[in-house]
C-alpha cells in the first residue's frame, strides 16, 4: 500500500477544541496502490507526500538522489510462508523441514532485498513487548551446506530424491519483492533439493481470499503487530483463529500454551507459556519464517513531525508542513 497525504496548515482559531486547534491538517487522502514504481513517479513529481513502500530495486537509486526521503526503521512484522498441512506432499513434516532449511535468507536479506530486513529464524520479530529473547529454530547455528545435507536426507526419509522430487505451487500476491523472493526460493529449492516450483501469482484480495479457503499449497504472507506483544504474533497458530491460520494448524499443547498465556497475569510466567508454544510451531513449521521487516517510506523534507518507531505508527495530528 502506499499513500498520499495532502497537507496544508490549519491553526484556526475558530476551533472550539484545544486538541483541535492543534492539528495542522485540514485534509488527509490516501490513494492506495500496489505499483510502487508509480507512486515514486507521484512521489518525484511532488503529487504525493509520503510513500508508505518502496521497491526494494529502487533502494540505490533513492539513496543517490533522494537521500532525505528515504526512511528505513526496525519494524515488527515478520514475513512467512504458510504452508497447507491438509495438502498430500506438505503434511509430511520432514518436508517442510527441509523446504525450511534449504531457504537462504541471507542470501534474501542481503543481496535479493537488500534494505535492512533480518533473517528470521523465529516467528515472532526481536523487540516484541517484553518477550526477550525469541526462540529460534534448532538448525540455525548449522551453516547452509549442513542445512542443504540435512535437508536432502529429510527427503530422501519422506521418499523424495532430485529424480522424483514433488512440485510445489507457490502463490503470491502482486508486487515487485514478492515476485523477487519467490524467484530465488524457487531457485533454491530447485538447486538443493530438485523440487520444481510453479509461481502462481493473483492480486491481493484474491490471494488473500484463497489463503482462508487454503486453496494453495505454499504461500507467501505477512503479518504486522496490531499490538506490541507476541501474543499477536502467536495467536495466528491458534486452531480457533480461523481467518488467519492458513496452515490449518491444530496442536493441543500448542493451543492449551497459548491460553493459559492469555489467562496468566504473571507476565514471567505468561511470557513463558508463549516461549513453549513458538518452540512447537518453529518444531512443526506450519508457517516457515522468512525474514523481519523494517518500514520503508519515502517522506518529503517538507513533512515535519515523522518520527521512526518500531510500531510505523505515525498519527496525522503530530504532521504538519514545515
Amino acid at each position: 500500500m502506499s499513500g498520499h497525504l495532502t497537507l496544508r496548515f490549519a491553526w484556526k482559531k475558530t476551533r472550539s477544541s484545544t486538541t483541535l486547534r492543534n492539528v495542522s491538517l485540514d485534509e488527509l487522502v490516501y490513494y492506495p496502490q500496489e505499483d510502487r514504481s508509480a507512486v515514486l513517479k507521484r512521489v518525484r513529481a511532488g503529487e504525493v507526500d509520503i510513500q508508505t513502500d518502496f521497491a526494494s530495486s529502487d533502494l540505490k537509486w533513492l539513496e543517490k538522489n533522494m537521500p532525505d526521503y528515504v526512511r528505513i526503521a526496525p519494524y515488527l512484522g515478520v514475513y512467512y510462508y504458510p504452508l497447507n498441512l491438509d495438502d498430500d506432499v506438505l503434511k509430511d513434516l520432514r518436508v517442510r523441514r527441509a523446504l525450511a532449511m534449504t531457504i537462504d535468507r541471507k542470501i534474501l536479506t542481503e543481496k535479493v532485498l537488500r534494505t535492512g530486513e533480518v533473517a528470521a529464524y523465529s516467528f515472532v520479530p526481536p523487540g516484541t513487548g517484553d518477550y526477550g529473547s525469541s526462540p529460534e529454530v534448532s538448525w540455525k547455528g548449522m551453516n547452509q551446506a549442513e542445512r542443504v545435507a540435512e535437508a536432502q536426507k529429510l527427503m530422501k526419509q519422506a521418499g523424495y530424491d532430485k529424480s522424483n522430487a514433488p512440485t510445489i505451487r507457490l502463490s503470491y500476491n502482486t508486487s515487485e519483492n514478492h515476485k523477487k523472493v519467490a524467484i530465488a526460493v524457487a531457485a533454491m529449492w530447485k538447486k538443493a533439493l530438485g523440487v520444481k516450483t510453479e509461481l502462481f501469482n493473483t492480486e491481493v484480495k484474491v490471494h488473500y481470499d484463497n489463503l482462508k479457503t487454503r486453496d494453495f499449497q505454499a504461500a507467501r504472507a505477512g503479518w504486522i503487530a496490531d499490538y506490541n506483544d507476541p501474543q499477536n504474533f502467536l495467536n495466528l497458530m491458534e486452531s480457533r483463529n480461523t481467518s488467519q491460520n492458513y496452515a490449518n494448524f491444530n496442536d493441543s499443547t500448542y493451543n492449551d500454551l497459548m491460553r493459559k498465556a492469555e489467562l496468566e497475569a504473571d507476565p514471567v510466567k505468561r511470557n513463558d507459556y508463549m516461549r513453549q508454544a513458538e518452540v512447537i510451531a518453529l518444531n512443526e513449521l506450519p508457517n516457515i519464517p522468512i525474514y523481519h521487516y523494517v518500514s520503508k517510506n519515502l517522506v518529503s523534507p517538507k513533512v515535519d513531525g515523522w518520527i521512526d518507531n518500531a510500531s510505523d505508527i505515525h498519527r496525522a495530528r503530530y504532521l504538519s508542513i514545515k
